[in-house]
């Protein structure tokens, strides 16, 4: 079907109507250069103005992504079906971005926005940008002028997605999803690309534009919708709903059935794989992840989200709790603290398992003759069961860091015994490194004058309201890191009035992963003040 008779999105079939399994729609190779990483680096360009388009379309969805909160206010209804409606519920991998997101989110981008003048001056500035950085990446391309033939019907929201497909030489064939808003000009656009180059194929439905490297792809893309969609897939279903709320940006990825896909492709991608090695080790991953970012009125989120991973039993053993010594640390002395429980076990673990084989033991022989280290055993002693590292800036002799390490572990003896022959072989002074015994291990700093420990009285980290707020689940999480971004600022000696006034609403970054019963958490957080 030629891209001129393409469905229009009123003559749509249902998204779950049935559709004959014979039908067979014609194939055409496609290059796994296009979004398979090449050993030696990138693949060269070929130039295809349908991957320039697919990835001028991205870059537009990045650019984008700066003008919800500067505009979201102005329409609070949602309007529109989700890409994941239009996609085939066949696909393995999937990420989008929503410009015109639920109500919630509209506020809470407009809230948050209003707190950095730079951002909400309005819509305008942020589409002229836009227009000058994607006429740029265009400016080659004569035939598709992004101001002229692609901003004039591109819409709210886009999607790019990996469809499993056998008869592709990599097994895989990629789809943008584009909502527009003026079908007429989009297919007058698409269609002069395509009479350029016959790297593109396309075809509408419901208001979508999806678009694949040939023809042939893109009708058996449109042949999956009608036969089932993403948004009926109850583990797509269910992956969504574990991110809690409303998404300005979603991904989403199935590790195993991508593999299947790319075992399955009928060219190069296997050679390449196997050139890798990693065929065999792919072919092992479990479960899938979704990952979505979330504005609230004082902090952006990205949450990241493990399911089916098959992690049980000691494998899980590191994602207990932390002890909760970063929490302890003194609020007005700590910058940034990371915490990490059952480091010891994951190293030790992590050494066993590949030292014969990478030749571990033979690259660090000279170490390991210089330090007396006994490894795998000294990790355990060194790197405890919970290890906590925090830095007090810039208040050091000439503006250095404070760094001090807490670790707790039952092999503090033999640590405390080791310290002393650690540093030199990495250029650091022993006379440097200030190690003293704890209740429940050791405190390790570069500075006499750096205790990391709050004092009687004093508050700590975890009755911080801006460590809360970055970091709400410390108490269950296996991996805690913060960092107080507006105080690092707010102390750059070299700051003008000028900087100042715009980041004196930066708070703080937090990060933490909490275990669950399938899988793990990450919440990452940049909070305002």
């Amino acid at each position: 079907m030629p891209p001129s008779q393409a469905l229009p999105h009123d003559h749509a079939f249902p998204h779950d109507h049935a559709y004959p399994h014979d039908h067979a729609f014609p194939h055409e190779a496609f290059p796994p250069a296009v979004y398979l990483p090449h050993p030696a680096g990138p693949p060269p360009s070929k130039g295809g103005q349908a991957k320039k388009i697919i990835a001028g379309a991205a870059v537009l969805a990045v650019l984008a992504g700066g003008a919800v909160a500067a505009y979201a206010y102005t329409v609070l209804a949602s309007s529109g079906i989700q890409p994941e409606r239009v996609l085939p519920a066949t696909t393995v991998a999937f990420a989008k971005l929503d410009l015109d997101p639920a109500a919630g989110q509209k506020i809470a981008a407009y809230r948050l926005s209003a707190k950095f003048p730079a951002v909400s001056k309005g819509a305008s500035n942020i589409d002229a940008e836009k227009n000058a950085l994607l006429s740029a990446f265009f400016s080659d391309q004569t035939e598709v002028d992004y101001t002229t033939e692609i901003k004039p019907w591109l819409g709210d929201r886009i999607a790019l997605a990996a469809v499993p497909d056998t008869a592709s030489e990599a097994g895989l064939d990629p789809v943008l999803a584009v909502a527009y808003t003026d079908e007429a000009k989009m297919k007058a656009t698409l269609s002069k690309a395509a009479r350029t180059d016959k790297d593109l194929g396309w075809v509408t439905i419901d208001g979508y534009a999806l678009i694949s490297d040939s023809q042939s792809h893109a009708e058996a893309v449109l042949a999956g919708v009608r036969r089932g969609t993403l948004a009926g897939v109850d583990r797509y279903r269910a992956d969504l709903k574990s991110l809690h709320g409303d998404q300005i940006a979603v991904g989403w990825a199935d590790f195993a059935a991508t593999v299947a896909a790319l075992k399955a492709g009928s060219g190069s991608a296997k050679a390449r794989l196997e050139d890798l090695q990693s065929l065999n080790a792919l072919s092992a991953s479990k479960g899938r992840i979704v990952l979505g970012a979330h504005a609230s009125s004082d902090y952006l989120e990205v949450s990241a989200v493990s399911h089916d991973t098959g992690t049980t039993g000691t494998a899980r053993s590191a994602g207990k709790p932390v002890n909760g010594t970063l929490t302890k640390l003194a609020a007005e002395d700590t910058s940034a603290a990371l915490e990490v429980t059952g480091l010891g076990d994951s190293l030790s673990a992590a050494w066993a398992g590949t030292s014969a084989a990478l030749g571990l033991r033979e690259q660090f022989e000279s170490l390991i003759e210089e330090t007396g280290l006994q490894l795998p055993e000294d990790l355990r002693a060194l790197f405890g069961t919970d290890t906590t590292i925090s830095a007090r800036l810039p208040h050091g002799p000439d503006g250095d860091a404070e760094i001090a390490a807490q670790v707790s572990t039952t092999g503090a003896d033999r640590a405390m015994q080791l310290l002393d022959s650690l540093g030199e072989p990495f250029g650091v002074p022993a006379d440097s490194l200030h190690a003293q015994r704890t209740a429940d291990g050791y405190l390790l700093s570069n500075s006499t004058s750096y205790d990391p420990r709050a004092r009687s009285g004093a508050r700590t980290l975890g009755e911080d309201p801006a460590f809360r707020k970055a970091v709400p689940d410390s108490a269950t999480a296996g991996l805690i890191a913060y960092v107080n971004i507006g105080g690092l600022l707010d102390s750059d000696p070299e700051a003008s009035a000028k900087d100042k006034a715009d980041w004196k609403h930066i708070g703080a970054f937090g990060m933490s992963v909490v275990p669950t019963p399938d899988g793990a958490r990450m919440t990452i957080r940049l909070t305002t003040r």
